[in-house]
């Protein structure tokens, strides 16, 4: 998926600065863990997880992919009539039969996501987030999805996978140049597919991992760890406003929304401090002054809105001279139809120190 700050590309880099200092003895603690690619990574390596993020959607991805540590079988639901017609593919795991079965679901035209985000809904912008097929699909889907959970016939874990590879089929056909913000004026090719789920596995570990949806600066006075690994937002754009849309689909709780793009109303508890120029440092410097953790790794980027030197200051104050490591970063910019281009190179750190 799509995803400002996602990390796949530093991985490698995030990993040499871990094992280089730590021992994979107790807690890797991410704690703005966004599509939990960083955590992730950190649980295959064996490390016990605990992460966290303030949107629900990265709450999904959390519980799907960290906190789950069983493969699905959809046991309930293949026990369940022929009126399922799971039936029709015999010889596939249950998983792949769920999976398939949700992809044929009838069309819902009077779901909430067709009224408000696709061209033919009642909305008055006639928004064009997603075609009018693919609208209707995402919430056939998801009310399925949510009667199933209501009537106990998926796990939790189940609910959450399912949601998880929902979420993913719509990244890949909504009509967008990079964030839910805005919608492009002309329907880009890949608007055009139909919206298909496809599996997504857990990661299997015999150790407990911990999952939570929080405001980063209260949960850490809660979590002692040995690695705390802090990859914050770096400028002024708010993620709640940027991924609205998958927020929405992901809650699918009907929520007022206004405005050219249907923005969803939000409280100031869903607002993130470190997007603020009056209050990111000051968030900062609350959080590393709590943190109960014996090794420190921040992730930032070069235009970012705290500085460097900020960043070492703080840091500093709890451990010897911090090391910053430079990564050069390729960054795109797109046009006003979505097209890449402008390709150049920025700078992303990686901060570490250990505390006293």
């Amino acid at each position: 998926m799509r995803y400002i700050g996602c990390k796949n590309n530093l991985l490698s880099h995030i990993e040499a600065v871990t094992l280089n200092n730590c021992s994979r003895e107790g807690v890797f603690y991410d704690l703005f863990a966004g599509t939990h690619s960083v955590a992730a990574h950190f649980k295959k390596l064996g490390f016990q997880i605990i992460s966290n993020d303030l949107l629900y959607v990265a709450y999904v991805f959390g519980r799907a992919l960290i906190q789950n540590n069983e493969r699905p079988d959809f046991r309930q639901l293949t026990n369940l009539p022929e009126t399922y017609s799971f039936n029709l593919f015999d010889g596939a795991s249950n998983y792949f039969k769920t999976l398939n079965y949700l992809n044929q679901l009838e069309e819902v035209s009077d779901g909430f996501i067709f009224k408000n985000y696709c061209p033919g809904g009642n909305n008055e912008y006639k928004r064009q987030y997603l075609s009018n097929r693919n609208g209707k699909k995402i919430d056939a889907i998801r009310q399925k999805i949510e009667m199933w959970r209501q009537d106990i016939l998926i796990t939790e874990s189940e609910y959450y996978i399912l949601l998880l590879s929902l979420l993913e089929a719509v990244s890949k056909v909504t009509n967008i140049s990079g964030t839910y913000a805005a919608y492009l004026k002309d329907w880009d090719t890949r608007t055009y597919k139909t919206l298909k789920l496809k599996p997504f596995f857990p990661i299997l570990s015999d150790k407990e991992h911990v999952v939570y949806q929080e405001d980063a600066n209260s949960l850490i006075e809660q979590i002692e760890c040995n690695i705390l690994y802090i990859d914050p937002p770096y400028n002024s754009r708010q993620y709640i406003t940027n991924y609205h849309l998958l927020e929405t689909i992901a809650r699918y709780d009907n929520p007022h929304v206004y405005g050219k793009t249907g923005l969803r109303q939000y409280s100031e508890k869903e607002k993130s401090a470190y997007c603020s120029k009056s209050e990111c440092l000051r968030a900062f410097a609350g959080l590393i002054s709590q943190a109960k953790a014996k090794h420190i790794i921040v992730s930032y980027s070069s235009e970012g809105i705290m500085s460097e030197d900020e960043i070492c200051y703080v840091l500093g104050l709890r451990g010897e001279k911090p090391e910053v490591i430079p990564i050069d970063y390729r960054r795109f910019k797109s046009n006003s139809n979505g097209k890449l281009k402008n390709k150049n190179i920025v700078q992303e750190y990686l901060f570490y120190v250990q505390t006293k």
